[in-house]
C-alpha cells in the first residue's frame, strides 16, 4: 500500500512527520493514529507496519507519526531556535503539543479519531486522554504502556541500580546542568538527561499508570504480552491485574478492556498476528470481519 508523507508544527514550532496509509478507492472518516515508543520513529516498526497495512481499509487509514522523543537525540528547529530533541531529551508531558498538532492536521480530513500507542507511546495517548484536548478523539488503544513509577521501582529488585541513576541524575541538575547526559541502568541502558531521567522516573510520579486510569472517560483498550508481564520486571509486572482492578473498583468496566497475547514479549516478536486480530475489531475495520 502507497503511503502519503505528512508534516506538522507543534505550538512550539518543533517539526513532525509521519505516513499515511489509506485506500485510494474509499473515503475514509475514521482515523487510527499510531504513536511510537522509546527512541522509535514512523518508520523503523515493523510491529507498526504490519498493523498500518492491516487497520487502513475499507473507511479507515492509518497515520503512523514522530513525536519530539522520536530516535535517541537529533538536532532540530523549535521557538528556541536550533536545539538537540529525541528521546534522551523529551519531557513527557511535552506530548500534549505534538499530539495536539496530529490532531488539528486530522480535523482538515476525518470525523473520528483513535490513538493507538506502543509501549511510552502508549502511555501518552493515555496521557493525552487525560490532560489534551480531545477534539475527535473517541478511542484509545494502548498496546504494553509501562509503569513510570518511582514509589514502585524503589521497592523493586533492581532498588539499588535505580537509587544510583537517580543519584546521578539529581546531582547533575543540582551542579546546574539539566540537560548532561547521564548513564543509567533502570529500566534498561541507555544515555538520557538528567531532567529527563527525573522527569519521567522521579518523586513527583508525574506519569503513573495507574493513578491514570480511574480518570479516563472514553473507551480505552490495553493489551499487553503474557511473557512481558512476567518476565519484564517492575515495569510490567501485574500491571494487566491492576488495572482491570481499578477499572471494576471504580465501575469502569464499560469503558476500559484488558486483553493479553499469550507468550508475547514488549515487541511482539513473531506475536503481531494475534495483535492484529486483538485491535481490528476495536476500529471497527472492514479486515476484523475477514
Amino acid at each position: 500500500m502507497l503511503v502519503e508523507l505528512v508534516k506538522v508544527q507543534t505550538t512550539d514550532g518543533v517539526r513532525l512527520d509521519g505516513a499515511l496509509s489509506s485506500p485510494q478507492s474509499a473515503a475514509c472518516d475514521t482515523l487510527v493514529i499510531c504513536l511510537h515508543g522509546v527512541g522509535g520513529n514512523f518508520y523503523g516498526s515493523r510491529m507498526m507496519a504490519e498493523l498500518a497495512e492491516a487497520i487502513a481499509g475499507d473507511s479507515v487509514a492509518c497515520l503512523r507519526v514522530n513525536t519530539r522523543g522520536h530516535d535517541y537525540c537529533y538536532t532540530g528547529m523549535s521557538r528556541m531556535g536550533v536545539r538537540r530533541l529525541g528521546a534522551a531529551y523529551e519531557r513527557l508531558e511535552q506530548c500534549l503539543e505534538d499530539i495536539d498538532a496530529w490532531m488539528g492536521w486530522a480535523q482538515t480530513r476525518y470525523q473520528r479519531v483513535i490513538l493507538l500507542g506502543h509501549s511510552l507511546g502508549a502511555l501518552k495517548a493515555i496521557y493525552f486522554q487525560r490532560f489534551g484536548n480531545l477534539g475527535l478523539l473517541q478511542r484509545v488503544i494502548a498496546v504494553s504502556p509501562p509503569r513510570l513509577s518511582y514509589r514502585a521501582f524503589l521497592a523493586g529488585q533492581r532498588s539499588a541500580e535505580f537509587r544510583k541513576s537517580i543519584a546521578n541524575a539529581r546531582s547533575a541538575v543540582e551542579q546546574g546542568e539539566p540537560e548532561r547526559l547521564v548513564e543509567v541502568t533502570v529500566p534498561f541502558p541507555l544515555l538520557i538527561t538528567a531532567e529527563s531521567y527525573l522527569d519521567k522516573y522521579g518523586e513527583q510520579e508525574k506519569y503513573d499508570l495507574e493513578s491514570m486510569v480511574d480518570g479516563l472517560t472514553l473507551p480505552t483498550d490495553f493489551i499487553y504480552g503474557g511473557h512481558e508481564l512476567e518476565f519484564s520486571g517492575v515495569a510490567f509486572a501485574g500491571l494487566d491485574q491492576s488495572i482491570e482492578q481499578i477499572a471494576i473498583f471504580e465501575g469502569l468496566e464499560n469503558l476500559i478492556s484488558v486483553q493479553r497475547v499469550d507468550d508475547a514479549d514488549h515487541m511482539y516478536t513473531q506475536h503481531t498476528p494475534q495483535l492484529i486480530e486483538l485491535i481490528l475489531p476495536l476500529i471497527g475495520s472492514r479486515q476484523a470481519d475477514a
